[in-house]
């Protein structure tokens, strides 16, 4: 059965031409490629969940995703214990590391 390279549809094998967009049809449609998914890397570590909470909506609302990676306690009995931090990280994908940096410079400066 042909395919359309632009609309992805499968039509019958009479047809030769697109009925939607007018492209010529194939007999296999090309492979798609997954969108490249960011390259994270570290921006910051800080000392609790709560300023990388902060920091992550401030990034969010310059349009920069960003990930907390991280662990604020241990289980004890049916509680958890909070601890100091052995790390608690923020990661933005390299490519905005430099404006996250900045952010970060401004929220952050006094820890």
């Amino acid at each position: 059965m042909p395919y359309c390279p632009n609309c992805r549809f499968e039509y019958k094998e009479s047809l030769k031409q697109c009925p939607d967009c007018g492209a010529p049809l194939v007999e296999k449609l090309p492979v798609e490629k997954p969108p490249e998914s960011p390259n994270f890397v570290p921006l910051r570590n800080l000392p609790s969940r709560m300023y990388a909470q902060m920091l992550k909506e401030a990034l969010k609302n310059e349009g920069i995703a960003s990930m907390i990676k991280g662990d604020e306690g241990i289980p004890f009995r049916t509680t958890t214990i909070h601890i100091p931090v052995s790390k608690i990280t923020i990661w933005v994908p390299e490519k905005h590391l430099e404006r996250a940096e900045e952010i970060a410079d401004q929220m952050l400066d006094h820890i």
